[in-house]
């Protein structure tokens, strides 16, 4: 599966749902149909490598998540049974971590290292999430090829 995954390519997008609106008590259509203005504003369409080296420890990763669309020529079929596998492979219990939130805690997580999935049992106490991205560091695989951006309209 190693040799397999070090040359594989994932095509990722926002272009589909890939996070429906949470269903929110009182939430109407428009603020609904604003959210989906914001996050669909700009397409982006990117060929990322599934495993990369990361540039400060130099350890591979997997670089898949909600964005990753399909895996570079295979089917969909293929893809959705490939990227299943991988997601089985970071969501094993021995490769998460699970915090305990205590009011006033904030969490930071390197992308590149991690995946972020939010459960929702903060029940009706308010969450608030700021994306900030930090550094310039095209990802690369073990033969130093780079990911790169196919489109953005």
């Amino acid at each position: 599966m190693r040799h397999l995954t070090d040359k594989l390519w994932a095509i990722h997008t926002n272009e589909y749902d890939y996070a429906p609106f949470k269903q929110v008590e009182n939430t109407t259509d428009e603020v609904k149909k604003k959210y989906r203005e914001i996050f669909e504003s700009t397409i982006y369409k990117t060929r990322h490598l599934v495993v990369h080296l990361h540039a400060e420890t130099g350890k591979r990763h997997l670089l898949l998540g909600g964005f990753a669309g399909r895996v570079e020529g295979y089917t969909t079929s293929e893809s959705e049974r490939l990227l299943n596998i991988f997601d089985s492979y970071v969501t094993r219990l021995e490769n998460t971590v699970r915090w305990q939130w205590n009011e006033g805690d904030v969490a930071i997580w390197d992308n590149l290292a991690t995946q972020h999935y939010a459960i929702a049992d903060y029940e009706d106490q308010h969450r608030v999430v700021r994306r900030v991205t930090v550094g310039k560091e095209v990802p690369v695989n073990t033969i130093n090829e780079s990911s790169r951006l196919l489109n953005k309209k």
